[in-house]
């Protein structure tokens, strides 16, 4: 008679072993993913900081252009309610917008800071310096040249018989990605 006992062992040990299976992840399977996971927040949040760096910029420079097209369109009213007085035109237009004059030549634009040194963010130049050149005046300007109507370019003050008025309009303000400027050269005519 067979022996139960190793009957039963010879069977166990016949019977395939079940694997045990993992129903949760490894600890190399967290760390990889949490890695993924914490490098597309780094990427997300460096492209919010230019997005920001960008948008503020983009907001400065519009500022700016603002300020700039509201001050041309100034010096222009100013120049047609000059022309009034035409011994004086160039004169009274200094009287606005020259270094002594009301509002002056030096603006302050909300929002935006000047450049280290500078005492605001906008200026205005009236030339009126016929001997000026482009170089003196960091400007393409088209300087020296006749303001005056005389036939020459010598005058060094033409206030008082300019018929042409170049005014250069700069924008220098600090923004986000250095120091930033914009400017535009206007000519103002006596009619």
């Amino acid at each position: 008679m067979p022996n139960p006992t190793a009957t039963s062992l010879c069977q166990m040990h016949s019977r395939p072993r079940r694997v045990r299976s993992n129903s949760g992840f490894t600890l190399i399977e967290v760390l990889v993913t949490a890695s993924v996971l914490l490098i597309g927040l780094l990427a997300m949040t460096s492209t919010s900081v230019v997005v920001n760096s960008l948008r503020r910029s983009a907001s400065d420079q519009q500022r700016a252009q603002g300020a700039l097209q509201a001050i041309v369109e100034d010096l222009h009213a100013i120049a047609r309610e000059a022309d009034n007085d035409a011994a004086n035109w160039a004169g009274d237009i200094a009287n606005v917008y020259g270094a002594g004059g009301n509002p002056g030549n030096q603006f302050d634009v909300a929002g935006l800071d000047p450049w280290v040194g500078n005492p605001s963010v906008a200026t205005v130049t009236l030339v009126t310096d016929e001997t000026a050149t482009d170089a003196m005046l960091n400007a393409a300007v088209g300087m020296p040249r006749d303001l005056d109507g005389d036939g020459l370019a010598t005058n060094t003050n033409v206030t008082t018989t300019a018929a042409l008025l170049p005014a250069i309009v700069r924008m220098q303000w600090k923004g986000t990605s250095g120091q930033q400027q914009i400017s535009q050269v206007v000519y103002l005519l006596r009619y």
